[in-house]
């Protein structure tokens, strides 16, 4: 199942958001969408992970404080 997460911090990496969810399951997949010109963060990206543990992951990771910014967290 992918999951979009957006409101991200600036400094945000694709490795810091995949250990986010670990403690949810393996995360198959993480991603963080950059502008093609600049090389900066668009502040959203997208893990994979199993469909169990990804309703779990947004159950609980939606609206928390991660990295100074309050994510939002939602199935795709």
């Amino acid at each position: 199942m992918q999951i979009y997460i957006g409101n991200l911090s600036e400094m945000t990496t694709a490795h810091q958001l995949a250990h986010l969810f670990l403690p949810f399951g393996h995360v198959q997949f993480s991603h963080i969408e950059r502008d093609a010109r600049t090389g900066r963060s668009l502040r959203f990206g997208f893990i994979e992970m199993d469909m169990p543990n990804a309703k779990s992951a947004i159950k609980k990771l939606n609206r928390i404080l991660f990295m100074n910014a309050y994510v939002e967290v939602a199935a795709v």
